[in-house]
């Protein structure tokens, strides 16, 4: 069965979802700082860099944006060290390294991985050994890491190293298995988690560039600071908290049934409108999103905003005036079954969220708002019937 496309992929997955392709880094403090330690590090005589943190604190993430960069200038290749074996570590590298092998008994692996070293160090660019998870290898394959460690040419170490792990890695490399890269004076850099500043940047971030809509609203200061506090700050937990969080508020979206609108003339039925988009422009203009063909209609005429929990009426200083339910309005806060009238027709609606206390001061914001926007709309419209007329 082919894999879902990125496009069909509900958007809690494509925004938060563990996708290794993708290319979407949202940096925070601890990031950049880590990046910054491994490029220091790697650039010394020593270097052996060690990268520490919980599972879920970005330590891959930030591997791959390294190997990136570093694979611009020297042959650099990356390991999952999750029961990592001798064979699969010897392998690993000469494929990435891309050095054909012609058996594949050990010692004819190591004789090539050795040649590919030394030559690729005399030449004065030192290849990137970066094995992840490193605490969940064999101890046979670290015993060949700690080989590897000791190799040199001329008096320099053939081979740059990143491990990462979630345990103490010093502990670890002082270990008397690991000696050459004790002996290397590895340093060593704990990631520490987001602030709940930048875990809000972080979410909204991701859901806008997966294609989501109205971030702000979706992802709120109060939701921003419950997620952070439930994930501790480290973006693989916040990720599946975010995921959760949207997967709820999909399935509550979808069982509440949408707002709408039952336009009649004369007491006839005519049209049936679902308020899906956050504006709809009512008008007698073919600009409008509603049309209503009435000479009582201004050609712009009134607008209906649409949020989670409100649906709000604002007349656009239309000429005859906006009517819900018989008292002329300027501004209005629509209920289900509140009727609008427009000369001869009458516009119900229907499944209207409850308006609760949080929306009032921004109700009271919308006017301005709306007339700032209006200009914007006008042009959006027309240039959409522009391009429809070109193409006929």
């Amino acid at each position: 069965m082919a894999a879902m496309s990125d496009t069909k992929k509900p958007l809690a997955d494509r925004a938060f979802g563990a996708d290794p392709k993708s290319r979407l880094i949202v940096a925070y403090q601890s990031h950049q700082d880590a990046l910054r330690f491994l490029a220091s590090t790697l650039g010394q005589q020593n270097g052996v860099a060690l990268l520490q943190g919980p599972r879920g604190s970005g330590k891959s993430t930030i591997l791959r944006e390294q190997k990136d960069w570093l694979s611009r200038d020297a042959a650099v290749v990356a390991i999952d060290g999750a029961n990592l074996t001798p064979r699969h570590l010897l392998t690993g590298m000469l494929a990435q390294f891309d050095v054909k092998a012609t058996s594949t008994h050990d010692e004819h692996l190591l004789q090539l991985l050795n040649q590919f070293l030394s030559q690729q160090t005399r030449a004065g660019s030192v290849p990137v050994l970066m094995i992840d998870d490193i605490d969940r290898a064999t101890p046979s394959a670290l015993s060949l890491l700690n080989w590897m460690a000791a190799l040199d040419v001329v008096g320099r170490y053939a081979l740059r190293i990143v491990l990462t792990g979630k345990g103490d890695l010093v502990s670890m490399m002082n270990s008397g298995s690991m000696r050459s890269i004790a002996r290397r004076h590895p340093l060593v850099y704990s990631m520490n988690p987001m602030s709940s500043q930048e875990a809000t940047i972080y979410l909204r971030t991701r859901h806008i560039a997966a294609g989501g809509r109205r971030s702000d609203e979706v992802f709120s200061i109060d939701v921003c600071q419950k997620l952070h506090e439930l994930s501790g700050g480290w973006p693989g937990p916040l990720n599946q908290s975010a995921m959760n969080a949207m997967s709820r508020l999909e399935e509550l979206h979808s069982a509440k049934p949408k707002p709408r609108l039952v336009i009649s003339r004369d007491g006839q039925v005519v049209k049936e409108v679902e308020l899906s988009e956050r504006q709809h422009l009512i008008g007698r203009t073919d600009l409008a999103d509603i049309v209503i063909d009435d000479t009582y209609v201004s050609k712009m005429h009134a607008m209906i905003q649409v949020y989670d929990n409100a649906i709000v009426l604002l007349d656009l200083n239309s000429t005859n005036g906006t009517t819900v339910n018989s008292r002329v309005v300027q501004k209005a806060v629509l209920r289900s079954d509140d009727i609008i009238s427009l000369g001869r027709y009458r516009l119900k609606i229907e499944n209207a969220p409850a308006m609760d206390s949080a929306m009032d001061e921004r109700i009271k914001a919308t006017d301005t708002m709306t007339m700032q926007n209006l200009g914007d709309i006008r042009r959006a419209r027309a240039r959409r019937t522009i391009k429809a007329l070109n193409r006929k």
